[in-house]
């Protein structure tokens, strides 16, 4: 009785590790169309973001860190929710150490836009405006490099 128990289990085991063709073609068939997916997501963030607006800001002396935290938490995130942004990224300085790198301000704003149209939008949104206006007080300079993107 035990070797035919064991037989059993080593044909189930058998059958088990054997490759199911119906399966396999299921498999090659979703790798396929995930490549397919994986190439039009890939071609949508192309078109998606024909535009970047890179804006550094330098604070003048005195400006508080308490200053700092509400410009960052208060006036870039507010300014992010702007309808035109595709995407956007804010922050310090890296710090990276290279001489060709500038770590001199103290926060960067890099945007994404459809296009330049949804750019010039964006310069004249009432978020944009209060953002300028609640702000300006707050930086000796500010340099913004635009750039179209091409792929």
């Amino acid at each position: 009785m035990k070797k035919i128990i064991c037989l059993l289990l080593i044909g189930t085991l058998f059958s088990c590790s054997q490759e199911n063709p119906s399966i396999q073609s299921e498999i090659a068939t979703l790798k396929e169309k995930l490549a397919a997916t994986e190439k039009i997501v890939a071609t949508n963030k192309t078109a998606e973001t024909a535009f970047i607006h890179t804006v550094y800001f330098w604070f003048k002396d005195g400006v508080t860190d308490e200053q700092k935290e509400d410009f960052k938490k208060n006036g870039l995130a507010a300014l992010a929710k702007a309808p035109t942004i595709h995407n956007v990224f804010y922050g310090p300085p890296a710090g990276t150490p290279r001489e060709v790198v500038d770590n001199s301000y103290d926060f960067a704003w890099i945007c994404h836009f459809k296009d330049a149209a949804a750019q010039d939008a964006y310069q004249v949104e009432p978020i944009h405006l209060k953002f300028i206006e609640d702000y300006k007080d707050l930086w000796e300079r500010v340099q913004v490099y635009d750039n179209l993107v091409e792929r």
